[in-house]
């Protein structure tokens, strides 16, 4: 019906709506001084829409860069990266990485668990993003929570055999699933949902590199991932 109203054939509907969505205009506006302007109308419309559009296809997420657009992360399964994480696309085509919950909030991690073996909280991801908008620093990707429906979201739209083959049923018949990563993917680190709703944080999506070239930084305080030893 939008095709017949405005006459438009498929590759120009694709650009119309590509143009109209909320993605593409938080897109259009990052530069140098912020991933948004300071008062952005597109941004709380992105919020809305990753809260609320359907998703269309999703898979693993090749590792915390993809969140920076240096891979199409919907052709590519690799077991990277130290925590769960899905690469989800809605039906206006945007995309955003999704964080399940993995533990309770008031949950405290014990004093001898090493850091990176910790779960990550995905409302830590939420945290981040309000609290760099507070701050006006506007440096965050836009993040918000969702209740992801894992069957129906995740399960039926997803055409990675291996996302498909690591989901199962729970002995408390919650649908669960796991990941391929070194750390945290086993059975018994998957995530479930109760039975079918699982919480989590989903972040947009920048620009790929190859729309948006860019110097990568290194992080001054990155941590080793090993028992022993440290970063310089």
């Amino acid at each position: 019906i939008y095709r017949e109203e405005h006459n438009l054939t498929f590759p120009d509907l694709l650009m119309q709506l590509r143009l109209e969505a909320s993605w593409f205009q938080f897109h259009l506006g990052i530069t140098r001084y912020g991933l948004y302007p300071r008062y952005s109308p597109a941004i709380d419309q992105l919020l809305h829409d990753m809260q609320n559009f359907n998703t269309i296809s999703a898979d693993y997420s090749q590792d915390e860069k993809a969140l920076l657009g240096a891979c199409d992360c919907t052709q590519i399964v690799k077991p990277s990266g130290v925590h769960l994480k899905l690469a989800l696309r809605f039906q206006d085509f945007g995309k955003a990485m999704f964080k399940p919950m993995r533990q309770n909030r008031e949950e405290e991690t014990p004093e001898d668990v090493f850091y990176f073996v910790d779960f990550q909280r995905h409302n830590a991801e939420i945290a981040a993003f309000h609290l760099d908008r507070i701050l006006d620093f506007r440096r965050v990707p836009p993040v918000t929570g969702r209740l992801i429906n894992v069957t129906k979201e995740i399960l039926e739209v997803t055409k990675n055999e291996i996302l498909q083959s690591v989901f199962f049923i729970s002995p408390a018949s919650n649908v669960c699933f796991f990941a391929k990563c070194p750390y945290m993917c086993k059975t018994e680190y998957a995530v479930c949902g109760n039975p079918h709703l699982l919480e989590g944080s989903l972040s947009a999506f920048l620009p790929s590199l190859n729309l948006a070239p860019r110097l990568s930084v290194p992080n001054p305080w990155i941590r080793s991932y090993t028992f022993s030893g440290k970063e310089e």
